[in-house]
């Protein structure tokens, strides 16, 4: 016992105890009103004081304080109602713009988007195998969309922040943010892309895994639905890999270092299998990726998005041999998200990408095979499409770190 003793108390020593203090909570309720704005714009302070439990003097202080930093706007109410007419509050699109880029082997997007996540313009180029290339190629994409403001009559906005949506495993700790490994991009794999994107446009850059970012696109999806769902994960199948993002809580998983989590298309379910790109053998996602799929419905052509396209047109008309490649598919995903479901206990799991566009098939042979009998995990379809997610991701991604930055009171850094 005092041994356990002894040993509590040196811990104990060794922490730091950190008192919150004034500015702590100014910070955390800039925060939660940001927050509220965000998700209930237009809207009045009477309503924020009342959705943040916070006076209503102390609301208009933030409030104030916010819109001279050019964060926020106000307009009078056009409801017609008895007494004084309330003015409401959204966060303005004027001010400043946010980057969102969505990286794919054959094609990257590039979107100019305001702080309400309002699309203003959309760029793309083919994805170049040089990573060289591609920051060139990302260079003028940004200079072109920023021209797009002066065109229009104004001066170019501020661009407070950048998302790059980007496959595989990142590392995202320090300044450096460095691609691990991005097998779709070989060549990128170990370059510190961050860093040379933050030096070359002169504004803050962020690398994020696209999965994880398509599920915090579909988090602000189900909270539009006026969901209560906390927990789920987005399976994203993709043309020749799987990913997922982990949502517990209503907060995404990165894992302990923010590299990855849910790398699920890697987790081997036949280890004398094919070869993955990991090194290893019977991954999860060479059995129900695309690719795979178009495999084994037609294994002597060679697989293009476009032939999976005709694939799935002959499961719609009810081809015989497309239904029989389809129900092989739905085995090797059944029992992929049973294990998924059983690991995690999920509310719902969400799947994304092309199969979808079968679901109504999909759905009737996932039943068929689909696994325990005390499962309630519901199982059902994105209703957008996967490079939508990943750009919505990275554009919500962009916005939190830009109010969370000016919740802190951090000014924002002006780009070239």
């Amino acid at each position: 016992m005092n041994t356990m003793a002894n040993k509590a108390d040196t811990a104990s020593k060794g922490r730091k105890i950190v008192s919150a203090k004034p500015q702590t909570v100014r910070h955390l309720n800039r925060a939660t009103v940001l927050d509220l704005i965000r998700q209930y714009q237009p809207v009045s302070r009477a309503t924020l004081a009342r959705l943040a439990g916070i006076h209503r003097s102390n609301i208009s202080i933030i409030v104030e304080d916010l819109s001279r930093k050019g964060l926020l706007r106000e307009e009078m109410s056009q409801e017609m109602r008895r007494g004084r007419t309330p003015t409401l509050i959204s966060l303005d699109r004027g001010t400043v713009r946010v980057i969102a880029v969505n990286v794919r082997r054959a094609r990257t997007t590039v979107v100019l988007a305001s702080l309400d996540g309002h699309t203003d313009a959309t760029y793309s180029f083919a994805t170049p195998d040089s990573p060289d290339s591609f920051v060139d190629e990302l260079e003028g994409a940004v200079k072109s969309l920023r021209a797009g403001d002066v065109a229009k009559g104004s001066q170019p906005l501020q661009v407070a922040q950048m998302v790059v949506s980007i496959p595989g495993i990142l590392d995202v700790i320090g300044s450096n943010q460095a691609t691990v490994w991005t097998p779709g991009l070989p060549k990128y794999s170990g370059v510190e892309l961050g860093a040379v994107l933050e030096k070359r446009l002169g504004f803050p850059c962020l690398l994020a895994n696209n999965a994880g970012l398509a599920a915090t696109a579909a988090l602000h999806t189900e909270e539009e639905k006026d969901s209560a769902v906390k927990d789920f994960v987005l399976l994203v199948i993709g043309d020749v890999g799987v990913g997922s993002g982990v949502v517990l809580q209503r907060h995404l998983y990165a894992g302990h270092d923010a590299a990855y989590a849910g790398e699920v298309g890697h987790t081997v379910i036949d280890p004398r299998g094919p070869r993955c790109d990991c090194g290893r053998r019977g991954c999860w996602q060479l059995y129900i990726c695309d690719k795979a799929t178009y495999g084994r419905y037609n294994p002597k052509a060679v697989f293009t998005p476009a032939r999976f396209e005709e694939f799935m047109s002959a499961v719609n008309a009810g081809s015989p041999k497309a239904l029989k490649t389809l129900r092989e598919t739905a085995t090797y995903l059944s029992l992929g998200i049973s294990n998924i479901a059983l690991m995690l206990n999920p509310e719902k799991i969400i799947i994304a990408g092309a199969l979808t566009r079968v679901w109504d098939v999909l759905q009737r042979e996932l039943k068929s095979v689909f696994f325990l009998p005390h499962h309630h995990a519901m199982i059902q379809p994105v209703d957008v499409p996967v490079d939508t997610l990943f750009l919505r991701g990275a554009a919500e991604r962009a916005i939190d770190m830009v109010l969370s930055n000016s919740s802190q009171g951090t000014g924002l850094k002006a780009a070239r």
